[in-house]
């Protein structure tokens, strides 16, 4: 994984540019999101969901990782647990609105039969509409990835695949905003092994650093382990706070 990773690290430390972007700022952007619902009486059952995005920017070269939990228990019982992480490498080229990324996920989600799924990807991401109300990106690439199943007859896979991706956010003011995410991940070896992954986010803000978050998730695998749905679709609402 790291050889995809790896040499978009390295465009942005060539020798005669290492004495101006020691120079260039530092941008740096966090965002937390936290959420929790309990009941109690005739059931029992609590559902908390955890995620966070941190960025930085030093001139065309920025770094970026996020993390994403959800955990539920209901009676006592874990019924919920998917984890979710990345860290990815955007380096800007030529034009203002092409960029090279490196990204690597991780992901591990028991309760659809998936132990672990690390996946490396390097391409393009390009900047199709830049303006302050509306803002669209399309990304192209290819992925290396290596899942092993919860269950130990389970589907362990390897596999070279693609990735293709689009990002649309819509400003409805300063700072409430929606933002519509798809990707679309197949696999080059067994074509019918495709995912999609989909999330609608919508941002209203509470204070100049808080806003509510509503998000709905929907998740699909086209070969699942055995004995396990295809599509997994999550609501979740929730404070997001910017510093």
């Amino acid at each position: 994984m790291l050889s995809l990773v790896l040499p978009l690290l390295l465009l942005g430390v060539q020798p005669d540019t290492v004495q101006a972007r020691a120079a260039a700022p530092t941008v740096i952007k966090f965002t937390g999101d936290i959420g929790y619902v309990a009941t109690s009486g005739n059931s029992s059952a609590q559902t908390l969901n955890l995620g966070d995005k941190f960025s930085a920017k030093v001139d065309d070269v920025t770094l970026s990782q996020t993390f994403a939990l959800v955990y539920g228990e209901s009676d006592g019982e874990a019924v919920t647990s998917l984890y979710r992480g990345s860290f990815r490498v955007d380096k800007g080229l030529k034009t203002r609105s092409l960029f090279a990324y490196g990204l690597l996920n991780l992901e591990r989600n028991v309760f659809a039969g998936l132990s672990s799924r690390v996946s490396g990807a390097i391409g393009l991401s390009a900047r199709v509409l830049d303006r302050n109300s509306d803002k669209l990106v399309f990304e192209g690439g290819l992925s290396l990835t290596r899942q092993r199943a919860t269950e130990t007859k389970g589907r362990d896979l390897d596999f070279l695949g693609g990735r293709a991706a689009t990002t649309y956010t819509h400003q409805f003011g300063q700072r409430s905003s929606l933002v519509q995410v798809v990707e679309v991940l197949p696999n080059f070896h067994e074509p019918d092994d495709l995912r999609i992954n989909t999330e609608t986010a919508l941002l209203s803000p509470l204070t100049s650093k808080v806003s509510v978050k509503l998000s709905y998730v929907i998740r699909y695998d086209g070969l699942p382990a055995a004995g396990f749905k295809t599509t997994d679709r999550l609501f979740a609402s929730g404070i997001q706070v910017s510093l």
